[in-house]
């Protein structure tokens, strides 16, 4: 038996209600992002006016099951962000969407104070300091954490040393006039090839790397039943152009796969980023970007039963996150080939009784790097790049 529970509380914290006549389906969570949309159907009047029903609240969803040891498990935590008040007939009701807590990460420049250009920094992460110097990627990503808390009311998201992990790898950047998700995904794209962030139900935040053994074991038969695999080069990109926005002595560097343009041809992608301070930069992120998109994506699509069902078959669902990495068993010899030992969840669209996730066999374009390069291009039509590359 499963029992859910909503609860709200004011941007402060304060308890405000529990939901008892809310309905859910439930949301889905991602890596490189966190806490999908979650849409509640709340049995009031289409006029409710309760303090609880309020835009910006926070709410919570806890579930207490078998897994769960007497007590209730947080699942999600988001903030209202739309109310929509429906009459269908004499049938009146309010429809309730919920937003994770990083989407807020999309909703304000990283600063210190009035300043908006910082520069990384081997001590401090980032430094409001011109020049700055070369630093660890995970050094630089604990910073931008630091400084939305820092530069925020009420803030959830919040980051510890293990959480986000020093990577060995040093980067020179500039960041100018962007916000904390934008400075995120830059810093990300210098991260080695495996690393992922994610923002957990709990608010926080982690950078790191895949597992190099399985979080999750999955068997044919008790936990799922059946399998979906889709191949696709439709995101597979094997030459690269990387470009700091210099016209004049800038960096403009090339990166590619020899194998991949023999087998698919040259599918070339271009990344402009006014940030980069060194060619050793754009080196991690050409080279992060080759290693990840130069071969056809496979994808793994599973629907994992959950263990309230039965005291037989099921799995855990509510243990399942983005991040995490799994093994299929259970299978014969001839499909066993097709599965790895360790493959990366990308993402779960959890239901409660169930969870479809998504697993990644090899990366291929996880990032639309097609729609970020026209806007900056669309931006850049004034200006002259150099040349020629290196």
């Amino acid at each position: 038996m499963k029992n859910i529970a909503i609860k709200i509380y004011s941007p402060q914290g304060e308890f405000l209600k529990e939901w008892k006549n809310g309905k859910l389906d439930g949301f889905t969570k991602e890596i490189n992002s966190g806490l999908g949309e979650c849409l509640i159907t709340l049995g009031e009047k289409m006029d409710y006016q309760g303090i609880d029903l309020s835009l910006g609240n926070i709410l919570d969803i806890l579930v207490a099951d078998k897994n769960t040891e007497g007590g209730y498990e947080r699942v999600y935590s988001g903030y209202i962000s739309m109310i929509e008040p429906i009459i269908d007939g004499y049938k009146e009701e309010v429809l309730v969407h919920a937003l994770g807590h990083h989407t807020k990460l999309s909703l304000d420049i990283l600063k210190s104070g009035s300043q908006v250009v910082l520069y990384s920094d081997v001590t401090d992460g980032l430094t409001i300091t011109s020049p700055g110097s070369a630093a660890d990627s995970g050094l630089i990503m604990r910073a931008i954490i630091e400084r939305y808390r820092a530069e925020t009311d009420n803030p959830i998201i919040y980051s510890t040393l293990s959480s986000i992990e020093l990577t060995g790898e040093n980067v020179e950047y500039k960041i100018s006039l962007k916000r904390y998700k934008e400075a995120i995904d830059s810093i990300t794209s210098m991260f080695p090839a495996g690393y992922y962030w994610y923002l957990d139900q709990d608010g926080l935040f982690s950078a790191k790397s895949k597992p190099t053994t399985p979080t999750h074991y999955f068997q044919f038969g008790k936990h799922f039943k059946s399998i979906n695999i889709e191949r696709s080069i439709e995101k597979t990109r094997n030459f690269l152009l990387v470009w700091n926005g210099v016209s004049s002595g800038g960096i403009l560097n090339s990166y590619k796969d020899d194998y991949s343009i023999s087998k698919y041809g040259r599918r070339s992608e271009i990344i402009i980023d006014y940030g980069i301070e060194s060619s050793a930069t754009a080196d991690l992120i050409g080279n992060r970007f080759i290693t990840e998109n130069k071969s056809p994506s496979v994808k793994l699509v599973c629907e994992i039963i959950d263990n309230n069902i039965d005291d037989v078959n099921g799995y855990n669902v509510e243990s399942i996150n983005p991040g995490d990495t799994c093994r299929f068993v259970g299978f014969d010899a001839s499909l066993i080939d097709i599965l790895e030992d360790n493959m990366l969840i990308t993402k779960v669209d959890y239901r409660f009784d169930f969870a479809i996730i998504e697993v990644e066999l090899k990366k291929g374009g996880i990032v639309d790097w097609q729609e970020k390069t026209a806007k900056k291009l669309d931006a850049l039509s004034g200006y002259d790049c150099p040349e020629t590359y290196s």
